[in-house]
């Protein structure tokens, strides 16, 4: 048996610990500040997931040599989808976040947090801000690329009529002639069955949004994530360090 340490796919710093007082507040209004950077740590750690499985996902790719149209890729085109419409409602779910808290984002214990930001994490935590509340501002790539997350995509189960819509448009013309065969690899369990045909359909229903510029908007939206992410971690660490006063101890 190797004694051999297993090395972790992540590069984590140390480990250290805090008071967990830092997120209980006895005054009504602190506790709302606190549950609110809570829940930003949370959308933090799910940005780096998906990030992270996005990486890990690209570098295991179908061998150079498997045939255009094969279980193979077609799995692999699927999942790469998912993972993207996982980071694009990440997005949705952290403007909802802000739009629903505004009297917290204005508070004055908030804006001080916000004066201690890096100019980089001001502007773009000001651009969630302003693709949240809907309100107009200046058309730079970021407020672009927000803007149309906010008011074009959609993954929900309520409304599948993008769902149809891409289908319909994947296999047939604007003629009503087929354009190709649908696709699926049928078998006794979920390892074995996949339905190629859906990921089609959500294929081109992402394709209508970002209007031909698939590859730019895949960079853009690691990119952002990451801009995000630098943003929030300024603000979870100033909250528990500066506001609440609470110091990190090295954890041994």
């Amino acid at each position: 048996m190797s004694t051999t340490p297993e090395r972790s796919l992540y590069t984590l710093a140390r480990l250290q610990y805090f008071d967990p007082s830092a997120f209980v507040s006895p005054d009504k209004e602190t506790q709302k500040l606190c549950d609110f950077i809570l829940a930003l740590a949370l959308i933090y750690n799910d940005f780096c997931d998906l990030l992270f499985i996005y990486d890990l996902h690209l570098k295991n790719p179908p061998a150079h040599d498997s045939p255009k149209v094969s279980t193979e890729r077609g799995h692999y085109i699927g999942m790469q989808l998912h993972i993207m419409r996982l980071i694009y409602s990440l997005f949705r779910e952290t403007l909802y976040l802000i739009k629903g808290r505004k009297e917290i984002v204005d508070s004055t214990a908030f804006q001080e947090i916000y004066r201690s930001l890096s100019k980089e994490d001001k502007a773009c935590w000001s651009a969630l801000v302003t693709a949240a509340n809907e309100t107009a501002g200046e058309a730079t790539e970021f407020n672009i690329f927000l803007e149309t997350i906010r008011s074009k995509v959609t993954f929900h189960y309520v409304d599948i009529s993008h769902i149809s819509n891409g289908y319909r448009r994947h296999f047939y013309g604007e003629d009503g002639q087929k354009r190709q065969d649908a696709f699926i690899s049928r078998g006794m369990s979920m390892s074995e069955e996949r339905f190629y045909f859906a990921d089609a359909a959500i294929e081109n229903s992402m394709k209508t949004w970002r209007e031909g510029r698939e590859e730019e908007f895949r960079k853009q939206t690691k990119e952002y994530s990451q801009n995000i992410g630098a943003a929030i971690r300024a603000i979870v660490n100033n909250f528990i360090q500066n506001v609440r006063n609470v110091a990190w101890v090295d954890y041994t």
